[in-house]
This record gives structure tokens, C-alpha cells and sequence, in this order.
């Protein structure tokens, strides 16, 4: 049956040639692992380094924090170094277990490690706040990335057993687009067919009264030109009865990818209810209002109103807790970005099955504040 493939002189078109791309192989990955990130960010500042203070004989800690530790801090580097050592002590344990530690190379979300994780998370996110040097009792802007600002109560969303917010979401995206779509890379000219709206720009959309100018709320030049259209949904109760003031309050963040090519909206819920018939009734009624509203760009869709857009609900990783559904989106997003741009399948079969992936949202969590880290030090 007809299936989407990359074509070198095309971009994404349907090929009916042959079969479909084959089903992935169980992979692990927190999502982040799937992106070449260090091709295009600074590179990667030592691993103690990045994680504390360091101390009073290191020079280039000096060009950064340009003053002395505090009794507090040097506490800290104490702990950290415990931890470090602790992780490196762990590693080579499980490569000891492995059997064949010299023919095997583990990576590091199997020697993955949660309390160690969940130390260098705090430790990143303190060290961060550190070096703005301002009270912790106020909120203030961290950085600049292109159009995101980040403040300092984001930062705290990414800590373990927080929700993310919009504008966590939105920065991975933002960089994304910065970094990968918008790629100079002449192998890459196709990039600009994958498109990410931010959260914020959903909901607006989501909530603006339906009259002609509502394709003008979205980036319609650059959307018009697209196949893929990464959505991020905030599924909320009753949906129909909410304040725009408050469209940001929802219940649970899940990832939808519109396929212009096939006029399908792929959702991948990382809290689905087993079996499309016990689905949520709001979202499902969500769902079939962002639809009409889509349709109704005639700029994207031709037909408008009379273009059939189906719902296909893939199976993906489930989350085992009420706090990740933020963090799952992300890394469904990073994952599906890579088999977009950056596949290696030999005959440039797209697949968009996850089914087999098992995420691991706590290293993701870790890999976000190290991103954060490193352009806070670099912008």
C-alpha cells in the first residue's frame, strides 16, 4: 500500500512501489539521544565543570562565576563530587556485569542510574540559578533564545515530579526549528517541508472565534509549504467552557502530527484510554474542533471544508505517573524529528510508528537542564 518515503530531489512524497518502511526494533531512548545537538550547539564544557562550582584554583570557573564560594557552594561541590564518583563507580560495576566488557559497549540509558539522575538535575538547576546571581524569591528571565524567553519558574518545571509548562515545550522546539529545520545544510534543503507550532500558537488557535482571519493566526508562508506539522495539544476538561485567560491551565500536554500528505492527524498520547470507544469525550470533541479548524486554512488545504482529515491514534510508551506527560511529548517530538530528517533507512521510508520505543522521561529531564545550562553560558 502507498506509503510516505523522502525523495532527494522531492522531499516527502507517497511511493506505491513497494512496502512500508519495516516496524522499529525495541529501542530505548529519552528522545534527546535521537538528535545530533552537539553538531550545532558549543561544545560540551567537562562534565564536573558543568555540574558545580568547581574550586578556587580553577581558572575558567573563575571566568564564569567571578567571585569566590561560599561555604553553601563548597558543600555542594563536595556532594557532587561524591555523586560523580559514585556514577563512575556504578558504571564500571555494570560493565563488569555485562559479561564482555570489552566487547560490549553499554550505553548510558542502560547503566542509567535515577537517584544519580535526579542529584545532577538539582545540582544543574542550582548551579544555573547561582550564576544569574539574583534573590530566589523572584522570577526573572534567564535568557533570550530567538523568540522564547525563559525565566527562572520555567527552569523549576523541569525538576523531577514537576509538569512541564508551555514555554518549556516551546524552547525545544524553538531549537529545533533554529537548529534543524532551518539547517543551511544543502543535504537538508527539504527541512522547510516539517513544521512545529508552539503551544501558546495552539491554543490560540484552538480558542480564537472561527471567523476568516483565523488562518492568519498561524504562520501560514511557511505552513502552506509544509507536509509535517508538529501539534502539542493541552487536553482540557470541558474545553468548550474555558476562559482564554486560562487556556494555558490544561490537564495533560499530548503530541499531534498532521500529515498533509496523507490528510491524517497522528496523536500520540502517552496516558491513552485502552480502545478508541472509552476515549475522553472532551478530547475527542477537542480533536474534532482543531480538524474543522484546520480545514478551514485554505492555504494548507485546498478543498477546505470538504477535505476528510482522519485520526489515527498510534501506539506509543505510556507513562507510569501523573507528572511526564510534558516530558513524553518532548521526546516522542525529538524521535519523530529524527526519522523526519535524519533517518537511515537505505530506501527513505518514513516510519512514524513508536510503538516499540520505551522512553525514559527522567533522563530526559536531565538532558533538557544540561541544554538549558549550556546556552545560558553561551548566550
Amino acid at each position: 500500500m502507498p506509503h510516505i518515503v523522502f525523495d532527494s530531489a522531492k522531499g516527502f512524497c507517497y511511493d506505491s512501489s513497494g512496502a512500508g518502511p519495516g516496524r522499529h526494533s525495541a529501542t530505548r531512548s529519552n528522545g534527546f539521544d535521537q538528535l545530533p545537538w552537539d553538531d550545532y550547539l558549543p561544545d560540551e564544557v567537562d562534565e564536573s565543570e558543568e555540574e558545580t562550582p568547581g574550586n578556587d584554583d580553577d581558572s575558567s570557573i573563575h571566568a564564569t562565576r567571578k567571585k569566590r564560594l561560599t561555604k553553601s557552594e563548597k558543600k555542594e561541590q563536595r556532594q557532587m563530587k561524591k555523586i560523580n564518583a559514585a556514577r563512575n563507580k556504578h558504571i564500571k560495576r555494570q560493565q563488569e556485569l555485562s559479561g564482555s566488557g570489552k566487547d560490549r559497549d553499554m550505553s548510558e540509558l542502560e547503566i542509567f542510574n535515577p537517584f544519580l539522575a535526579k542529584s545532577s538535575i538539582k545540582s544543574i538547576h542550582s548551579n544555573i540559578l547561582r550564576m544569574a546571581e539574583q534573590p530566589k524569591s523572584i522570577d526573572f528571565k534567564l535568557f533570550q533564545y530567538h523568540s522564547i524567553a525563559l525565566y527562572s519558574s520555567d527552569l523549576d518545571h523541569i525538576l523531577p515530579g514537576e509538569w512541564l509548562n508551555d514555554n518549556n515545550i516551546s524552547l525545544i522546539f524553538e531549537l529545533i526549528n533554529q537548529l534543524f529545520l532551518k539547517s543551511q545544510d544543502p543535504a537538508k534543503k527539504f527541512n522547510y517541508q516539517v513544521q512545529m507550532l508552539y503551544p501558546s500558537l495552539v491554543q490560540l488557535f484552538l480558542h480564537f472565534p472561527v471567523t476568516d482571519d483565523l488562518e492568519n493566526i498561524l504562520p501560514i508562508n511557511e505552513l502552506k509549504q509544509s507536509k509535517f506539522i508538529f501539534i502539542p495539544i493541552n487536553f482540557i476538561d470541558d474545553y468548550e467552557d474555558i476562559d482564554l485567560e486560562d487556556v494555558n491551565n490544561g490537564d495533560h500536554w499530548a503530541l499531534a502530527l498532521l500529515s498533509i500528505l496523507e490528510n491524517r492527524l497522528y496523536l500520540y498520547d502517552s496516558m491513552a484510554i485502552d480502545g478508541d470507544e472509552f476515549a475522553s469525550q472532551s478530547e475527542t470533541n477537542l480533536l474534532n474542533e482543531l480538524i474543522k479548524r484546520l480545514k478551514s486554512c485554505k492555504s494548507i488545504f485546498k478543498a477546505g471544508d470538504k477535505t476528510k482529515i482522519d485520526i489515527i491514534r498510534m501506539k506509543c510508551d505510556q507513562q507510569d505517573n501523573f507528572d511526564d506527560c510534558g516530558v513524553y511529548l518532548i521526546m516522542i517530538a525529538c524521535f519523530l524529528v529524527k526519522q523526519l530528517l535524519f533517518s537511515d533507512s537505505a530506501e527513505g521510508a518514513v516510519d512514524l510508528d513508536i510503538g516499540n520505543v520505551r522512553f525514559n522521561a527522567l533522563s530526559a529531564r536531565l538532558y533538557m537542564m544540561k541544554l538549558i545550562h549550556k546556552l545560558y553560558k553561551s548566550l
